[in-house]
């Protein structure tokens, strides 16, 4: 997985790449090579940007920057904006009537294409693409315009950053990794879909799951999520764990229509875990129709609540990002102490002017096309 907290640098490259496993938990073979651009970057301790990460930490007055889709950093910063789950002076479960995020900044970085596109084109580009990606989180220019060749304006750099997408987490994880781990960098990076898997393996022990996602429509048969779920149910030596992915192409039964399809594939084992990666879905919604399909005084029980195990539990991409964000703030005392609403600035990437090599520079999200 993504390392939640990046810890201190282990040299020479070689050696940081026989300890990430057991850092992070993502299987890696010691000759897993990984990119160009790191390596680049990791070649000269005289290189801008590798001078930039060195023993770098995280600072209060920095952003929490997210990366993804338009709609899912969008969605995602609207829904921590308005967060009160917790009391801000003593971290209670109870909401004091004060945004839990109170005075933090929200940085998206949003692109318009999806991951996938860029994938079908080269699998290492996008393995770049989300490494260049993270830099400018971390960096602190940012052009004016598209043909701002020196970067005259300027943002703060980033205190935590969430990947938002599964394909930026898939494919470029462990070159972020890599990066962050060779040079002592220790921001945290984390993913929504492998925070939820991982609390999900958690919470079920040693049992193989039988886990459900619900997902946007647009990643129902790319195949992403089970390539994922797969990876870390090995590292968990959990053969027998299986995933049933469906995308939600209407907000009404959701839960209703997804066991319906499942039985109709005449699949009858029962679910343990149902995961929301759709942040359009109403968790609340969901409950009330687990409610009612298990309850013997409707004939659903005889069918579709038999889908379900007497452990089941739902768990949301929204809450985990969330409970992993305000811990790791409150616990590294991070938070801006600022009792004022919270903030988002929105960047978005673009190729750099007179670029072959692919990279990118931050442009704001208000800049507009004369």
């Amino acid at each position: 997985m993504i390392s939640r907290f990046a810890l201190r640098a282990a040299r020479p490259l070689l050696l940081v790449l026989l300890l990430l496993p057991a850092a992070c938990r993502r299987q890696v073979e010691e000759t897993r090579p990984t990119i160009p651009l790191v390596r680049e970057i990791l070649a000269s301790r005289s290189d801008p940007r590798a001078l930039m990460l060195r023993d770098r930490e995280s600072q209060p007055a920095s952003d929490i920057t997210l990366i993804g889709s338009e709609f899912a950093c969008e969605r995602l910063a609207e829904m921590l904006l308005f967060r009160d789950s917790q009391d801000n002076v003593d971290a209670r479960v109870n909401g004091d009537g004060l945004p839990d995020f109170a005075g933090e900044t929200f940085a998206l970085i949003e692109d318009s294409v999806p991951y996938a596109d860029i994938l079908r084109d080269s699998p290492e580009e996008l393995r770049r693409q989300t490494v260049a990606r993270v830099l400018s989180a971390l960096d602190t220019v940012v052009h004016i315009s598209p043909y701002d060749l020196d970067g005259l304006a300027s943002k703060p750099s980033s205190k935590m950053v969430v990947l938002a997408d599964p394909f930026l987490s898939e494919y470029g994880g462990f070159d972020v990794d890599t990066l962050l781990r060779s040079t002592g960098c220790r921001i945290p990076v984390v993913s929504t879909i492998e925070l939820l898997l991982e609390r999900a393996f958690a919470r079920g022990g040693r049992y193989d799951l039988s886990v459900g996602i619900l997902c946007d429509p647009q990643f129902d048969s790319t195949g992403i999520y089970e390539r994922i779920f797969s990876r870390m149910a090995r590292e968990r030596h959990m053969s027998g764990a299986t995933l049933v992915v469906q995308g939600v192409s209407s907000r009404d039964s959701v839960l209703h229509t997804f066991l319906k399809n499942y039985a109709a594939s005449g699949q009858t084992k029962p679910f343990d875990a149902i995961l929301i990666d759709d942040l359009s879905v109403r968790p609340d919604a969901l409950k009330s129709e687990l409610a009612e399909i298990v309850s013997v005084m409707n004939e659903s029980s005889m069918t579709y609540g038999r889908l379900v195990s007497r452990s089941f539990f739902f768990l949301n991409a929204f809450d985990e990002v969330a409970a992993t964000c305000y811990n790791y703030l409150r616990q590294n005392n991070l938070f801006t102490h600022n009792i004022a609403k919270p903030q988002v600035s929105v960047y978005r990437p673009v190729r750099r002017p007179g670029s072959e090599d692919g990279s990118i520079i931050l442009i704001p999200g208000s800049y507009v096309q004369n």
